[in-house]
């Protein structure tokens, strides 16, 4: 990234009040210095998920452009699903989810922006796989529970990264609170669908049965 255009960032943050006039001075030194910029770190950058950002707002952006593609991809796929779900106990469910997962990724959009960040992640080629899956009228509603709770785990542990990026954040408190909100709806979602597909694949239950379990 080009310093002038870093400098068109920082200066977007401190405008839109996103970053403190001290955190801008600081930065701003650190930038001219020929140093990236750390979130007054002294340098050392911003560590998470496992990798060493040069600074917190750069952590942010990059996590909430991955998020916000996600989210969209998450929200095309359980809206293909809505479409084909052929148990009536969980079709508003899942349609409540696809809403869920669609405003996700339109709130994260909009505070990239606020950061003066770029929407650069694109939907996968497993995230299309995904929504063709989802939307499969072929695969009974029950087999897809399965594979949703097979590939995101136990609701507590998928969030868990979520929460303990959140517990990182020092300056951008805006973005933290977004993020501790974010993870309640994820944990619902997960709880939800782990509660559903264990309704839905009981042994030796009807359909009826299996809704009142619900």
């Amino acid at each position: 990234m080009s310093r002038d255009f870093e400098f068109k960032q920082l200066l977007r943050a401190y405008r839109s009040g996103v970053i403190s006039q001290s955190t801008f001075e600081s930065e701003m030194a650190w930038l001219e210095a020929g140093t990236p910029t750390s979130n007054g770190n002294g340098g050392a950058g911003f560590k998470a998920f496992g990798r060493t950002y040069k600074s917190e707002r750069a952590a942010i952006i990059s996590f909430l452009d991955k998020v916000r593609a996600g989210e969209a991809n998450g929200g095309e796929a359980f809206a293909a699903w809505a479409e084909v779900c052929t148990t009536d106990c969980i079709r508003t469910g899942i349609r409540i989810v696809a809403e869920r997962e669609a405003y996700h990724s339109r709130i994260f959009a909009q505070r990239l922006a606020e950061l003066g960040g770029e929407a650069r992640a694109k939907t996968t080629e497993q995230g299309r796989k995904t929504t063709a899956y989802y939307g499969d009228p072929s695969i009974p509603d029950n087999e897809k529970l399965l594979g949703f709770t097979k590939n995101v785990g136990k609701p507590e542990d998928a969030i868990k990264p979520i929460c303990e990026f959140a517990a990182l954040l020092k300056e951008d408190l805006a973005t933290k609170e977004a993020l501790r909100l974010f993870a309640e709806d994820e944990l619902s979602t997960a709880k939800w669908i782990w509660d559903a597909c264990a309704a839905l694949n009981a042994p030796k239950q009807d359909t009826t049965t299996a809704a009142a379990a619900m």
